[in-house]
């Protein structure tokens, strides 16, 4: 830990700004410890700040309470990024509230190619889990990151699907590293930062009060690349991010779904604002984003091979190697002998083959 993580959270402590100014005042000083320097001019300070922001600025600063956090921090194995750090997450840096700045447990390498988040409602419908499944398979050949925030349903799904496919994940959480909300992701929250890590805003203590889960969002939305909208209502968190994404001018995709389905309603209010592309599977996604396409490697017999009928594969197997035997046929395509007598008989009465001496089978 350094002096500048202990100004910059003090920093942070101040009364008097919205997220906006924050970041605004920390960039243009460029660090905690130059803003807390400039207090040394003080009628001269500050000039481009207003009264009451000043005032705030010139106020006693609660070093005591931020050591403190430090010490949590140090502790704890917590990183503390700054909006000025090489490692703090470059899309977001570029959103006008973003964090000054952020506590990271984990790997704190998520400025990679290619980020995702995906995000949905708590009570969803059991299609969900083979959708994410689908996509995270779609996936697999990118470097990419999966983020969420750690909520119950779509979120849990999401980060778990990542992690099952070997995708790095990060959990936004909209409250303090000193615990882990929902209590039900404990476990989830450990392997998550085995395979990626969590990120918050938040200090120590603080609780996940409704207030919270909005400012959240925006880390989740601005974060990535593009969001994808799952399954929502037309309100709740999910909504929130894919709102805020799309005035961030991010890409957002929302899985189209029953007119009449609550879970639905969200994602097409989306889709009909035009706020969201319709998500058909990872392909759509993948050629909206112009991402790399993962290529077909099965070769084209066995995709052929797979769409015969047993019956096509015995009579493709004897026009190519006939005559031939009835028990070569049945161990060559591993058939057993009651239905291969029954196949054999169909296609015997179907004039397509014929009986020969020695129990032998050619095409007519």
């Amino acid at each position: 830990m350094t002096d500048e993580n202990l100004y910059a959270i003090a920093f942070t402590m101040l009364p008097g700004f919205n997220d906006i100014q924050r970041k605004s005042i920390f960039e243009f000083y460029g660090s905690g410890i130059a803003i807390y320097n400039e207090r040394q001019k003080q009628k001269n300070a500050f000039v481009e700040v207003n009264f009451v922001q000043k005032n705030s600025l010139l106020s006693t600063w609660p070093l005591q309470e931020a050591a403190a956090e430090v010490n949590f921090i140090s502790k704890h194995g917590i990183k503390c990024i700054s909006v000025m750090d090489a490692n703090y997450p470059n899309r977001l840096k570029h959103c006008i509230d973003a964090p000054t700045l952020l506590f990271v447990k984990g790997s704190d390498q998520f400025n990679l190619p290619y980020l995702l988040s995906v995000v949905g409602t708590r009570q969803h419908t059991i299609q969900v889990g083979k959708i994410i499944q689908e996509l995270m398979e779609g996936l697999t050949h990118l470097n990419i990151g999966i983020i969420s925030g750690m909520a119950l349903g779509v979120d849990g799904i999401a980060h778990q699907k990542a992690l099952e496919n070997k995708i790095p994940t990060w959990g936004v959480l909209a409250h303090g590293l000193d615990q882990i909300y929902p209590n039900e992701h404990r476990k989830l929250a450990i392997d998550i930062m085995n395979n990626g890590g969590l990120i918050t805003e938040s200090r120590k203590g603080s609780s996940p009060l409704p207030y919270c889960f909005p400012k959240r969002n925006r880390i989740v939305a601005g974060i990535c690349d593009a969001t994808l909208v799952v399954e929502t209502d037309v309100k709740g968190g999910s909504m929130i991010t894919a709102n805020i994404a799309f005035d961030y001018n991010r890409e957002v995709f929302a899985v189209p779904g029953k007119i009449h389905d609550p879970k639905s309603k969200g994602c097409l209010a989306l889709i009909k604002r035009d706020k969201a592309h319709i998500y058909h599977d990872v392909t759509s996604l993948l050629e909206n984003m112009q991402w790399p396409i993962k290529e077909l490697t099965t070769p084209q017999i066995q995709l052929d091979f797979l769409v015969l009928t047993e019956s096509e594969r015995v009579l493709q197997h004897i026009a190519i190697h006939g005559p031939v035997h009835m028990e070569v046929i049945a161990n060559q395509l591993k058939i057993n002998s009651s239905l291969l007598s029954n196949l054999l008989l169909g296609l015997e009465i179907k004039g397509q083959i014929q009986l020969l001496a020695g129990n032998l089978y050619s095409k007519r």
